[in-house]
């Protein structure tokens, strides 16, 4: 029962990860001024839906912030604020995503994109990441963490070895966040906060 159970959500993260990405571009083809309203409600029903299908079978684990959790999350957050600090005051060129999110705000900021970034991208890549693959698959265990840590790395395009620990450190702090709460929560609000500073210093 133990192997069907992570089979399954194996199975599930396998089509969290092709359907709600296609459904995504198919809709604007990497263009965030097109079909705005149109992208945000499908990839917001997809997660929705995901959610639900992985909470029903206990996939997941959500809840309510506790006092701890919330401590936790700020402790992380900040991390993950220092990491980015010292990352940037070494390599000053942006690799992977972050070099793809500076190339999309070239041309301007779209509700689409924002939206995105700071909501449905951090909900899609927790729920994959840390909630069906660290948690479900791999019981929220350490080489689990290091394991789904590595692949959410390699995810985002790294260009070179430093950028790959770069994700990597990130992916371990969100993935610890996750394995000391038991709350998808903590993660996925570390994983919103983080993203959405670059947006607050490029609308300053």
């Amino acid at each position: 029962m133990a192997i069907f159970n992570k089979c399954h959500a194996l199975f599930l993260g396998f089509l969290v990860f092709a359907i709600v990405g296609a459904a995504g571009y198919s809709i604007n083809q990497g263009d965030y001024f097109q079909h705005q309203y149109t992208f945000i409600v499908v990839k917001s029903l997809l997660l929705f839906l995901s959610f639900g299908y992985a909470k029903w079978f206990d996939m997941i684990s959500l809840g309510i912030l506790s006092k701890k959790q919330l401590l936790l999350f700020i402790g992380i957050f900040l991390l993950t604020v220092l990491v980015n600090i010292g990352y940037h005051a070494f390599f000053s060129v942006a690799s992977g995503a972050s070099a793809q999110h500076l190339e999309k705000t070239s041309n301007g900021l779209s509700l689409s994109f924002i939206v995105n970034v700071t909501v449905l991208a951090p909900i899609h890549e927790e729920l994959l990441f840390r909630g069906l693959l660290q948690g479900a698959v791999f019981d929220n265990s350490w080489i689990g963490l290091v394991l789904t840590s590595s692949l959410f790395s390699f995810m985002h395009g790294p260009y070179d070895v430093p950028s790959f620990f770069y994700y990597l450190l990130g992916g371990l702090l969100l993935g610890f966040a996750y394995k000391k709460s038991q709350n998808l929560w903590v993660s996925t609000l570390v994983h919103m906060f983080y993203n959405s500073l670059p947006l607050l210093t490029y609308i300053q």
